[in-house]
């Protein structure tokens, strides 16, 4: 999970976290399915930031020339999903 500079989505609230899953991991991959969030700001009992509750999700498909540039670096998916997205990064 990650900040990110806020996205306000109307009637919800204001996102300032992001979170990605991957849905699977094929063998030899023609393409690689995440899940992703964004949510909302929350204050643990201590107030400080903590991520909150989900107010946007879906779906993305990253293809296999993407998959190949991946390596052992999982900020690589963030980026890549989060530049996909129109999301910032903070």
């Amino acid at each position: 999970m990650v900040k990110i500079e806020d996205v306000v989505i109307p009637t919800k609230g204001t996102a300032k976290y992001f979170n990605i899953i991957a849905l699977n991991f094929p063998m030899n991959p023609t393409s690689v399915s995440f899940y992703w969030q964004l949510l909302s700001e929350a204050q643990d009992e201590d107030g400080a930031s903590i991520p909150g509750t989900t107010l946007m999700d879906g779906n993305l498909t990253m293809d296999q020339t993407t998959y190949d540039g991946w390596g052992s670096d999982d900020n690589y998916v963030n980026e890549w999903a989060t530049q996909e997205l129109g999301f910032t990064i903070i």
